[in-house]
């Protein structure tokens, strides 16, 4: 599949990214990238590019621990301090979200899965600052439902008017509806950052079969309080799934999913077959191979044999047969409509796609006048609909 390498031949700072990423500093390393780092550019390469730039809060430690902070040139340090800071700030907020939410939900008895960033922190990432994270994503079934949306309000958290509109059309449908899987819920005081609750943890249009199996040899998290971490099989697993819909973006991505498999393989704490299972039956065993193929040629030596050729067979969606350093944009729409259209094939579920899509093409009235932003006591007309589904078809607003 596509990786920044066919993005950024000949980088510099994904060099340097791939050499130290996760790796105390050695005198090697320190010797190897003291006179770049001291030349100047890196840094401000990081900086811009997209794909890169998360890496920066990351990449600001292994300088500062390797002692050459203080020989970047000065525009360099001040963007590596500004990162620093700014990534300080979302974990505090991060952090002040779920002190008051992991409370509520041991009241209320349910226990959430953390997804994404902050399933990394106080592990891969022992300091939150790390990793920077703008939301915090969180897996619950549907069954523990009414007990997290009751420690959601507990804690101060509420819905926007569109996230209402969806969990109304869910409950009504008691549970069955799908592609309505992030349900956001935001501070009533305006602080911290917004909760976007799951209920599949890969989410990829049509909802897993058995999506409670990545909740199992889930541990406490080591910093959160009242939140569970998944394994490591099931975090390889959902990360891959997450680089293949995002058509391998993002290099930090990467860089965790690799460096996570390898520590897990180094203490003996990682199983393929275990990995296997969480996704049987639902015909994204070869994607998720081809990730673990891509992750392994951006960061060699971190992905086991055992890995890449343990997962099954089946057909792969075109994208994701790229070779990984293939040029050209990144095209995130593409791979994710491509790997939902796979995933409902492969998994024969193609009549649960169409119900779903029949569905979604006539809403509630609550759910229309909400996205169309009617006033609430509006009465939804043919005309609303028809200028949703023009909508639909510019492309201006999601389903």
């Amino acid at each position: 599949m596509r990786t920044p390498l066919g993005r950024f031949q000949a980088s510099p700072a994904l060099a340097f990214l791939r050499d130290v990423a996760f790796r105390a500093p050695d005198a090697l390393t320190r010797a190897r990238w003291a006179p770049r780092l001291t030349a100047g550019g890196v840094i401000r390469e990081l900086a811009r590019a997209r794909d890169l730039r998360r890496a920066l809060p990351h990449l600001a430690r292994w300088i500062n621990d390797a002692g050459l902070a203080s020989t970047l040139p000065a525009d360099e340090r001040a963007t590596l301090i500004a990162a620093r800071l700014s990534s300080a700030a979302s974990a505090s907020r991060l952090a002040a979200t779920l002190a008051p939410l992991g409370a509520a939900c041991r009241v209320e008895g349910v226990t959430p899965l953390l997804l994404k960033g902050a399933a990394l922190h106080g592990a891969l990432h022992a300091d939150p600052a790390d990793r920077p994270v703008s939301d915090a994503d969180l897996y619950v079934s549907f069954a523990d439902w009414p007990r997290f949306q009751r420690a959601l309000l507990a804690a101060g958290l509420a819905s926007d008017r569109l996230t209402a509109a969806r969990i109304d059309d869910l409950e009504r449908s008691k549970g069955r509806t799908s592609l309505l899987s992030d349900f956001i819920y935001r501070r009533r005081d305006a602080t911290g950052v917004p909760v976007e609750v799951k209920f599949d943890p890969v989410q990829v249009g049509v909802p897993l079969r058995r999506p409670e199996v990545f909740a199992a040899g889930a541990t406490p998290s080591p910093l959160y309080d009242g939140f569970f971490v998944p394994a490591p099989e099931a975090m390889a697993v959902q990360q891959a799934i997450h680089l293949a819909r995002h058509d391998g973006s993002d290099a930090l991505w990467f860089a965790e999913l690799a460096h996570g498999v390898a520590r897990a393989h180094a203490r003996r704490a990682f199983d393929v077959d275990r990995a296997r299972s969480l996704l049987a039956g639902e015909g994204l065993d070869a994607a998720a191979r081809q990730v673990f193929a891509a992750a392994e040629a951006l960061f060699p030596g971190t992905i086991p044999n055992s890995l890449r050729r343990g997962l099954g067979g089946g057909p792969v969606p075109r994208n994701l047969r790229q070779d990984p350093r293939a040029k050209g944009a990144v095209d995130e729409r593409r791979a994710t409509l491509s790997l939902q259209a796979h995933h409902a094939v492969a998994s024969g579920r193609v009549g649960l796609v169409l119900r779903s899509l029949v569905a979604r093409l006539r809403p509630s009235d609550g759910y229309v006048a909400a996205r169309l932003g009617l006033p609430p006591d509006t009465p939804v007309r043919a005309a609303h609909r028809r200028r949703r589904l023009l909508d639909l078809l510019r492309g201006s607003k999601p389903l």
